[in-house]
């Protein structure tokens, strides 16, 4: 079992999510792949946005992130991440955000 979390500010982690899909099988790719608006909307007429950087993929409750350059929109995030554009299993997710404890690269 697959549920997809999106974060309800772009790219910002410490901030609340929204469950926006689920599915039964548990292939983290279709996962991906089936949240992401190329020809039209994944989700119909509720126009979600597409999975990225930031947004959380949990399979039978192991909770992974996708780690954003940076914990706010357009590099307003004061934490740059080390490791970012990885996939990094967390066990601290929580839908009302959480703080990523992966490396740093900087603070501003």
């Amino acid at each position: 079992m697959i549920k997809v979390f999106h974060t309800k500010e772009l790219f910002e982690n410490e901030g609340p999510y929204e469950l926006v899909a689920e599915f039964a099988h548990s292939s983290m790719n279709a996962a991906y792949k089936d949240t992401q608006n190329i020809d039209e909307s994944w989700n119909g007429s509720d126009e979600k946005r597409s999975t990225s950087s930031g947004d959380v993929i949990e399979i039978d409750g192991v909770a992974y992130f996708l780690v954003p350059r940076t914990n706010g929109i357009d590099g307003a995030g004061r934490k740059r991440y080390a490791d970012w554009g990885d996939t990094q299993v967390i066990d601290n997710f929580d839908i009302d955000g959480f703080v990523y404890e992966g490396k740093l690269k900087g603070v501003a």
